[in-house]
Order: C-alpha cells, then structure tokens, then sequence
C-alpha cells in the first residue's frame, strides 16, 4: 500500500579518509531521522569516504550485490532494519567483481528498503572533469568508470530517480526519469563550495520545476582535507520549486514533508508534462 505523505530527510556531513568515523556519522544522523519521523533518509555523496586523492577510494571499494555484503552496504543494511528507513546511500566507490587491484571503480548510489533488502543501484552517468577558475582541479574520469543506466525505483513512498551530484547539470536525465515515473528526485552531491554558490539552488529548484516532482538533495559540507570544500545547503524542494527544508552548514539533516498528492495537483493544474511538443 502506497503512503501519500511523508516526513523525508537530507542527510549533510563533512565526511573524511576515516571510513568507521564517516559510517558512526550516518548511525547518529539515521537515528536522529527515525526519531523526528522520517521514512526516508538520503545520504550524500562521498558518505562513507572522501580521500585527499581520487585513487584514495580503491582501499574502501567493495562489491555491491554480491553473496556477502561489504563493510558499507552491511552497515547501512543495519541502519535501515533497525530504523525502519528508506535508505539511499548515495556515491560509494563499487568495484566490479574480480578486481583486485582496481584502476577504476564505480560512484555507485545504494537504495536499501526498510528490511534491509538492496532494492536498486545507480552508477553515476557524467563525471565531474573540471578545472574550475579560482577552483579546484578534478578528474573523476581518472578513477571512475561511468554508469550507463537510469533508475527510477517504485516503492510504498513513490517512485524515486536516483542521480548523483554532477548528474544536476544534464536535465535530460531528468526527464527521462520523469518519463518513466519518477515523483521524488534523490540528488546525493558533494557540490565544491565554488560551483554551489554559484548554481546549486537555481538548478535544484529548476529540475523540481520542470519535473514537477520532489528533489530530496543531501550534501557534503565544510572543509575534508587542504584540497576540498563543499557547499552543504541539503534541500527539500517541492514540486512547484518551493524550497520546503534547508540546512545552511554543518552536521545535520534537512527534514521536510513530501506530498504526493501535491505532485499530482501540479501537474494536473500545469500540465507541462503533457504539452511537451519534443519528445524522445
């Protein structure tokens, strides 16, 4: 049976190369959502570990799907039995199968129901290769192999499209996810403190508006070695582009309430969706 309304929440962290330090961060915040009641929890990018350098990931990379769940996927596994959560774990680094000493892996976005079955993965589409003016220089091509397929998950609270942080910047993807069903967009990021100032809420509020569907966006924040800084401002925004929860900085969770009803009243008094003269 479907649920129509709901509490959700962004999870914001500062994670670093401490893997058990970073995954003790996302018990507390887990806990701290079942307890304001909250049925879903996304977790950022980069939740379990954020190296100094791309390559620093290969040491923590596991296996997703396998027999025997990894240290990562088993934790949050535990967190979402144990608060009955919707979890999405959103930018691990995946290795595939076999590889012992990886040269590349996978920024794979877990999505774990609350009895603890991996229900889906999304491997991460665009790479973020940029040398930003003033900025940082980042090459995640060098590490990273690229996902290939969109993902829209139906589940009891709506069907979810999962995307990871870079991912923002390609409204097709979007729309694609939107074709096939998707009400809530999950956006884990971990968006550089320069690029979010600069765009992080104009293009939430944007794929919100032209999707008509919920964006639930966790974020990195502050300051995770002398190489790197993310912006933080998790968001909850509403299928009409309303921003519904914030969280400026530091550890925390953004907590707000998901209307699906709402969704489908939008759509039915804006009906963009259906006007769409250019299709796929």
């Amino acid at each position: 049976m479907s649920v129509r309304q709901f509490k959700v929440a962004a999870a914001q962290m500062t994670s670093g190369d401490d893997l058990d330090q970073n995954l003790a961060t996302c018990a507390e915040l887990a806990a701290e959502a079942a307890q304001k009641g909250a049925k879903m929890l996304v977790l950022p990018e980069c939740f379990a570990f954020l190296g100094r350098r791309e390559a620093d990931k290969f040491a923590v990379a596991e296996v997703v799907g396998g027999p025997q769940p990894g240290p990562i996927v088993a934790a949050l596994t535990e967190l979402a039995k144990r608060h009955e959560l919707f979890l999405v774990g959103g930018g691990m680094p995946e290795r595939r199968p076999g590889d012992g000493q990886p040269a590349k892996v996978f920024n794979t976005a877990v999505a774990i129901s609350p009895a603890g079955e991996l229900i889906a993965t999304y491997r991460k589409i665009h790479l973020f290769d940029v040398d930003i003016p003033g900025g940082a220089v980042l090459r995640e091509s060098d590490s990273t192999y690229g996902g290939e397929a969109a993902e829209v998950i139906e589940t009891p609270l709506g069907n979810i499209g999962l995307t990871i942080c870079y991912d923002l910047r390609f409204p097709e993807l979007y729309r694609k996810l939107v074709s096939v069903g998707a009400e809530i967009f999950a956006i884990p990021a971990a968006f550089t403190a320069h690029t979010g100032a600069a765009h992080w809420h104009v293009l939430m509020r944007a794929r919100a508006i032209e999707n008509q569907c919920y964006v639930v966006a966790a974020a990195q924040v502050g300051h995770h070695n002398d190489k790197r800084e993310s912006y933080g401002h998790s968001l909850i925004v509403d299928p009409w582009g309303e921003i519904v929860a914030e969280l400026d900085a530091g550890t925390g969770l953004a907590i707000g309430e998901v209307d699906l009803d709402l969704v489908a009243k939008t759509r039915r008094q804006m009906p963009c969706l259906e006007h769409r003269a250019i299709k796929d």
